[in-house]
């Protein structure tokens, strides 16, 4: 029954109750019951006795050469795109609208990686189709800003939009949330859902259609990545590899996200998992950088990854219909979870300068002023 995932359901005015009771209809509540149980009341935890160091490749050990013309023999023939993960605001950085519409003087963090592609399509003399990865918060917004700036100077049948997927928050009793306008609470499902998003919103199928074979995806607040970087896609091609991660080397105490062998499959590992005392034997930071190849994208949109939860103060309203900021359980999928059914899966560490400098904060680490810095280090601003 809906009152006993809505308690407040029927406090609510007539008009109120039919729209939840439609919202209510399209929820999956077995799977909903089963993502509460499995991560608040009865987590699993991984097998930390099971971590090894992943094996890894430098630039020094490869022919660059010969990788950057496989890429762009690839290029030139379309069998390449870019995957861009875009969902988020910059809320933490004070900055109304979408992160990707942050700009350094004057240069936002979409024109930034469009130059980029602006370049390939210069050199190989064929268009990049770039597939970019929004969420509910800021889809509009976003395709808005692309449209007032012309496209970066890219044609727009090219550049394809497409929604993250979401999921129900819930309270600490497994009920649903309703917020202030009487909607259920509906949070994005993280960034392990772009793989099921590519495939129901149709932009798989669009990759197919276009003979596209290879896939390289990244993030879109590191303001330097080497989007479509010929050295990954080169050795993802050449070694015929399902996945292909590029790392670098964490700084001491550095928590971020370790490539690893679990059980002998490929893993990320945040940093605060890892086994006691042995955070720094781990040398592969992630760095949300990854070529995918198509086989490997249409197998894995039709497997279920875990949930994991993460715990979040959201507005929503109480029992007694007023509204409230406490903390709830939100629930998020990784897109690393998926790794471990790759069965080719190499890792490229680079060095982090001019490859990783994530803007995440306003100021202090990860911050406006450090990204700034490395965008001038680098030429450019």
């Amino acid at each position: 029954m809906i009152t006993n995932w809505i308690p407040q359901f029927e406090l609510l005015e007539q008009r109120y109750q039919q729209k939840l009771k439609d919202q209510y209809q399209l929820l999956d509540k077995e799977e909903i019951k089963k993502v509460y149980v499995d991560t608040y009341q009865n987590p699993s935890s991984v097998n930390m006795d099971s971590i090894r160091e992943v094996p890894y490749a430098t630039p020094g050990e490869l022919d660059e050469t010969m990788l950057h013309d496989i890429a762009y023999n690839a290029m030139s023939k379309g069998q390449v795109a870019v995957l861009l993960m875009a969902g988020g605001q910059g809320t933490r950085l004070e900055h109304q609208g979408p992160k990707g519409t942050f700009s350094f003087e004057g240069r936002s963090l979409f024109e930034l990686q469009a130059s980029q592609l602006r370049n390939f399509e210069e050199k190989v003399k064929t268009p990049v189709q770039w597939y970019i990865m929004t969420s509910d918060i800021n889809h509009e917004e976003t395709i808005a800003f692309f449209e007032s700036n012309r496209y970066f100077e890219l044609d727009p049948a090219n550049i394809h939009f497409f929604r993250q997927e979401h999921f129900p928050a819930l309270s600490k009793d497994g009920e649903l949330l309703i917020t202030a306008q009487k909607d259920i609470l509906l949070t994005p499902n993280g960034n392990g859902g772009i793989f099921s998003a590519l495939k129901q919103s149709g932009m798989l199928e669009d990759m197919k259609v276009r003979g596209i074979q290879h896939v390289f995806m990244n993030n879109v607040d590191n303001v330097v990545v080497k989007v479509a970087d010929p050295l990954l896609v080169g050795l993802h091609i050449q070694n015929d590899n399902e996945v292909t991660s590029k790392s670098i080397a964490p700084k001491p105490g550095e928590s971020v996200g370790r490539l690893c062998l679990v059980d002998g499959r490929k893993s990320v590992v945040e940093y605060t998992e890892l086994p006691e005392g042995e955070e720094e034997a781990f040398k592969n930071g992630n760095i949300g950088i990854h070529a995918f190849s198509m086989d490997y994208l249409e197998k894995i949109a039709d497997i279920r990854l875990p949930y994991h939860l993460a715990l979040k103060k959201l507005e929503h309203m109480s029992s007694t219909l007023q509204v409230v900021r406490e903390e709830v359980l939100k629930f998020e999928k990784f897109y690393f979870d998926a790794f471990m059914h790759a069965d080719t899966h190499m890792t490229l560490q680079v060095d982090r300068k001019g490859e990783f400098s994530p803007l995440k904060n306003k100021m202090g680490k990860d911050s406006i002023e450090t990204a700034y810095k490395d965008l001038v280090d680098e030429g450019v601003l």
